[in-house]
């Protein structure tokens, strides 16, 4: 080849590189490797520093990911349990964070928070915890039979099973999860007691630095990226049907149907009974009697129970309750399920469990009874009447245009939620009552209902939403995670530790209270800030930079 293009070529150096093209590089780096690379001159060290390629490394290893990147700014919209933030033109701008704080820092706040937050969903049957950067829970069992611990016993419990000493929650944060019963307008003074219990159990009793209480509904919309929707939740005792707009609860469109995983287990029970399985069984290794009928029912019903794609009456020919002639038929889909080192063949009992959830009496009138599918539309229609009548402010839609929306946000959670076939069967059928209402504009003959695409997993583990028609039904997050996923995608987000939280009241030690962190911005700066070396201020001299030491800070 011609020398002097060869010359020209070795020529080319990383002073002659675009500013862009350096970024791009570094974003393909961790925390760490950006920080090595930063000591080695200024230009990689200006390219280190730039905002966007911590913005990036927020995104990728999902700090604040669910809300701080998607469809509202966390902080910004009026949730009842945080502080508004002022609204300021950063907040506008692509490359600022929520907090309007540079993505450097946030990446250095949110990985301290995540490794020092304790995230708890309390519950009736079951309570999961953790901290908020393990990435899955830990699970107390609160419901008898073989109950591990009871609500009075649960943070004890847990601060023992997490090795966490009380010198050290003068450190940590908190995340409780409002339960589900608290969210109806009745439950006002009840919910005020409870969250000032917890907030004297947790900062005056066990000194934690900061506790955030937030609604259990709330934090399930965050877990999928979402501030409004309609939350149902098939509980331990009941099923709490609660519309959220905007982060807040529509009190008075709260819907408590009475149906429960305890019934799905006792009706399993009975199911099982009649159907000829011998439910006593012992564990192999060594227990003196055999565990409880009810557990035997409910793990069997964890592990075998599906809802049917239709009606089980249109496809059976009679009422799927009629259970002499239903176990008695030879064309069940068998499903074999193994507890312990005994197996259980179910057959149409597995079906029939979970009928009971869209069994519909035939009355107009709505009430408790209600299968989930109308419940869910009766709340869908109370919060659109609220909207309207004025008891919800700053909604950005109303009316059919309201509707329209919720019917595409809503959300299961619960254990029982995880139920197989249940997002699309509930899909289907809330479909098939709201199609009439919904009818094209472009033709006057409505076409037939699309069919429920079944659940699906995306790569990152977001769960993907189950499509019929104009409704949109989110499953529930294996194992009922999805209370403790929000909690944990909100001690990651920029905003958590100056809004999301309150702290021990200086001058009232052992109130029953605590306050809310007003005017403490500069406070959390500080804190947020203190260990840090400038970075990003040295000299052009070429002055070392403490990135890398930093950064491992921040990976700890």
């Amino acid at each position: 080849g011609d020398p002097k293009m060869d010359d020209d070529v070795h020529c080319i150096t990383l002073d002659l590189l675009p500013e862009e093209c350096l970024i791009h590089i570094m974003c393909q780096l961790s925390a760490v490797d950006n920080a090595a690379v930063a000591r080695s001159s200024k230009l990689l060290r200006d390219a280190a520093y730039s905002d966007f390629v911590w913005r990036e490394l927020c995104v990728r290893e999902m700090h604040g990911a669910s809300l701080d990147f998607n469809e509202s700014v966390l902080g910004s919209f009026s949730h009842p349990d945080a502080q508004p933030i002022k609204k300021t033109p950063s907040l506008s701008r692509q490359i600022s964070s929520a907090s309007g704080a540079p993505w450097r820092e946030v990446y250095r706040t949110t990985t301290k928070s995540l490794a020092l937050t304790l995230c708890v969903d309390t519950g009736r049957g079951y309570a999961k915890f953790g901290l908020a950067n393990a990435g899955t829970p830990l699970v107390l069992q609160i419901c008898q039979p073989n109950a591990e611990c009871s609500q009075d016993t649960l943070y004890p419990s847990v601060l023992r099973r997490l090795s966490l000493r009380r010198s050290q929650l003068s450190d940590y944060s908190a995340i409780v999860s409002e339960p589900f019963v608290l969210a109806t307008q009745a439950g006002a003074r009840q919910r005020q007691a409870w969250r000032a219990d917890v907030e004297h159990r947790l900062l005056q009793g066990y000194g934690f630095r900061r506790l955030a209480i937030v609604d259990s509904a709330s934090l399930c919309l965050f877990a999928h990226k979402l501030t409004s929707g309609v939350v149902m939740n098939i509980g331990f005792g009941r099923t709490f049907i609660v519309p959220v707009l905007a982060g807040n609860i529509v009190r008075s469109a709260v819907r408590g149907l009475n149906l429960s995983g305890m019934e799905l287990t006792q009706h399993m029970a009975e199911l099982l009974h009649r159907a000829g399985h011998h439910l006593a069984w012992a564990p192999a290794w060594g227990v003196d009697r055999p565990l409880p009928p009810v557990t035997v029912a409910r793990n069997l019903k964890e592990l075998g129970a599906e809802v049917f794609p239709t009606s089980l009456r249109d496809h059976l020919g009679c009422s799927p309750f009629m259970l002499s002639s239903v176990l008695a038929r030879t064309d069940a889909p068998v499903k074999e399920c193994a507890i312990g080192s005994k197996t259980f063949a179910l057959g149409w009992e597995r079906f029939v469990c979970a009928e009971i959830l869209f069994h519909d009496d035939g009355t107009e009138e709505e009430g408790p009874n209600d299968p989930l599918h109308k419940g869910v539309v009766a709340a869908i229609n109370a919060a659109v009447k609220a909207v309207a009548n004025g008891e919800v402010e700053d909604v950005a839609s109303s009316g059919e245009d309201l509707r329209a929306e919720l019917l595409k946000r809503i959300v299961l959670s619960g254990g029982s939620a995880t139920m197989p076939g249940l997002p699309e069967r509930l899909a289907r059928e809330i479909n098939e009552i709201v199609k009439p209402c919904h009818p094209p504009r472009a033709s006057p003959r409505s076409p037939a209902p699309a069919a429920a695409k079944p659940a699906a997993v995306a790569a990152a583990g977001e769960s993907v939403p189950v499509l019929c028609g104009k409704v949109a039904v989110y499953p529930a997050h294996a194992s009922d995670t999805s209370t403790w996923l929000g909690a944990s995608m909100l001690a990651g987000t920029s905003t958590f530790a100056t809004h999301w939280a309150v702290r021990t009241p200086k001058n009232a030690a052992g109130g029953a209270g605590a306050c809310r962190l007003e005017d403490s911005g500069e406070e959390e700066e500080e804190d947020s800030n203190e260990g840090l070396e400038n970075m990003g201020q040295e000299s052009d001299e070429g002055q070392e930079s403490d990135e890398g030491q930093e950064s491992d800070e921040g990976q700890e």
